[in-house]
């Protein structure tokens, strides 16, 4: 039995549903193992640069996530996504994202979150290593060898397969599934409240 969350570190939602996605981590911690699985929304063929067109529909958007979740988005990043110069290419975080899960799994989760608030409430650049530096601090990951993995040939294979299985599992992120044993259970997609996803997952486990 697991828990499988598909997401993608440069989609609003995901990063709306970041605090929910780490209490229901929290909670089952001891009893349901959770596997975050990155989807590659911008990646390969969809990278972009920003613009100021991106930057006024990212806003309308962001402000309708903040009102339903009550996730702050930070200043600096409503100043960073006008930058016209900054790509948004999921494969990097993702890469980094998969790097952890892959040799520090019980950090995971909670490296995820922070990369997406590195990005939507510091308005840091997620292309760049200096900006995953001080999270590998906080968590007390070895940056010499986080590093040495996150750009070898192996992670990138990894990540690309890891963005074919969230194709399985979900084209809308982000999607929250519990995986039985024997059945795949749909506990969220889009945005739920923190008592329904939990409603859902302990009707699912009767």
């Amino acid at each position: 039995m697991k828990l499988i969350y598909v997401m993608d570190p440069l989609c609003g939602w995901c990063y709306g549903n970041y605090g929910n996605t780490l209490q229901t981590a929290e909670r089952y911690k001891d009893s349901i193992p959770f596997e975050i699985i990155p989807a590659g929304m911008w990646a390969g063929q969809n990278v972009r640069k920003q613009s100021k067109q991106m930057a006024a529909y990212f806003m309308k958007h962001d402000q309708q996530i903040a009102n339903l979740t009550g996730t702050a988005f930070g200043d600096a990043y409503f100043k960073f996504i006008s930058q016209d110069e900054v790509v948004l290419d999921s494969e990097v975080p993702s890469r980094a994202i998969v790097t952890v899960q892959q040799f520090w799994p019980e950090k995971n989760v909670a490296f995820a979150a922070a990369v997406q608030k590195e990005r939507y409430f510091y308005g840091k650049d997620l292309n760049l290593d200096l900006t995953y530096q001080e999270i590998l601090d906080a968590l007390g990951i070895e940056k010499d060898l986080f590093f040495k993995h996150f750009h070898s040939p192996e992670m990138k294979t990894a990540t690309q397969e890891a963005f074919a299985k969230a194709a399985d599992y979900a084209m809308s992120y982000p999607t929250l599934l519990l995986d039985t044993g024997s059945e795949i259970l749909l506990i969220e997609q889009g945005y739920s409240s923190l008592e329904e996803i939990f409603s859902r997952i302990e009707t699912s486990l009767v």
